[in-house]
């Protein structure tokens, strides 16, 4: 059972002037112009909850309506700390069994290792044919979101420096981001070892609970932490890291003994020796922004200042792209939002003609990727690390 301090929330949520310098940066309330979709007026129903005026059941249409993107909390001008009121309010009610199940599915499933397996299976038989025909449309939805060349695996515990050492750090793999993130993490493992790191990858971690404390499960959150802290900390580690800022923004709030970076933040601080050189890739890259990235982490010119590296790339910071409206699990709770703000982004990256769009975020690439999957001369979805690797590697 999650318990609340219902007086924290009133707190919280009494620091709120209602200024309104939150609407225009809120995605939620700039599609639906309701005031129930703006974070004023969710911090008006969290306080009425609280309170006791309003029951979950009153409050839940809107306030399961928010991102969490943190764009209010970014901009407002009284430091409210909205993430910790939404995540407050929603461990108020109880989570439906469908969500549940989803949840569950998303964050304990790639670990299995029947998962190789079947997914082998339900690919190439008819089982996924039937599947998305009694599965309806949120099935559909989370079976859209599958790779086109998703893959389930394991890597080694450990992976040896090719150069002279320079310390030694853990890679965490996260739960979705073992099928979606594989070439990322993947890339990651190269880069590093070619630096002169020497790679963990702690074989018992799990999922980060990002989705779960988002949910209003902050119990199973708090346990799914504790299991990655034992993990990694039996590691030996320098630094632990992540490709993923959604589930960085949530890692980095545990109780780790080390620092807990994001991969392009790491590589921008750590030392390259003189004879790692990065080749030419004269491309055209748009460098799309995650709101966990920019608004959770405050890191959104790492994956810029490492990108300029590479000799002869055009890079596009997409600026005027605002949230995609992946965030986490909203994406398959939300359809109708969420695909909304997808073609908001869409409608923009379309006309630039790139040849890579590179994101820091499993579900912004994954939601996007389904965007722009009929669009003829997409541009192909990856991560940062993945290009400083693929500059790393030619002619190698």
């Amino acid at each position: 059972m999650n318990s609340v301090n219902l007086s924290d929330l009133i707190h919280e949520a009494d620091r709120c002037v209602k200024c309104g310098i939150c609407l225009p940066v809120c995605p939620t309330y700039q599609l639906t112009q309701d005031e129930g979709d703006s974070p004023r007026g969710r911090i008006s129903l969290i306080q009425a909850l609280a309170n006791g005026h309003l029951t979950s059941a009153d409050t839940q249409y809107h306030l399961d309506r928010c991102l969490n993107c943190l764009a209010c909390q970014s901009a407002c001008p009284s430091g409210v700390q909205y993430g910790e009121l939404i995540d407050g309010a929603r461990a108020t009610g109880k989570t439906g069994w469908k969500k549940r199940f989803t949840l569950k599915l998303i964050s304990r499933q790639p670990y299995r290792r029947s998962s190789r397996a079947g997914l082998w299976l339900y690919r190439s038989s008819g089982l996924r044919a039937l599947f998305r025909l009694i599965g309806g449309k949120r099935y559909q939805r989370l079976d859209n979101l599958i790779p086109e060349n998703a893959k389930v695996g394991s890597w080694a515990n450990l992976y040896p420096p090719t150069t002279t050492p320079q310390g030694r750090v853990g890679l965490f793999t996260g739960c979705v981001g073992r099928i979606s993130d594989r070439t990322a993490l993947d890339a990651a493992i190269k880069v590093l070892t070619r630096l002169g790191f020497e790679v963990a990858i702690p074989s018992d971690q799990g999922c980060c609970g990002a989705l779960q404390q988002h949910a209003g499960e902050s119990l199973e959150a708090q346990q799914m932490s504790e299991i990655n802290i034992q993990a990694f900390k039996r590691a030996g580690l320098d630094a632990i890291l992540f490709v993923a800022s959604g589930c960085g923004a949530h890692l980095v709030k545990q109780s780790f003994d080390i620092p807990v970076l994001e991969i392009t933040q790491f590589l921008n601080r750590c030392h390259w020796p003189a004879q790692i050189e990065l080749k030419p890739l004269p491309h055209t890259v748009g460098l799309h922004t995650p709101c966990s990235l920019k608004h959770q982490l405050k890191l959104a010119s790492e994956p810029e200042r490492l990108l300029q590296r590479i000799p002869g790339i055009q890079l596009i910071t997409l600026q005027q792209v605002d949230c995609c409206g992946a965030a986490g699990s909203y994406l398959l709770e939300q359809p109708a939002m969420a695909d909304a703000l997808r073609q908001n982004a869409i409608d923009k990256i379309t006309p630039m003609n790139l040849q890579y769009l590179a994101t820091s975020n499993s579900g912004c690439a994954l939601h996007l990727a389904g965007g722009l999957r009929e669009i003829v001369g997409k541009p192909q979805i990856l991560q940062p690390i993945e290009l400083i690797e693929m500059s790393l590697s030619i002619d190698a």
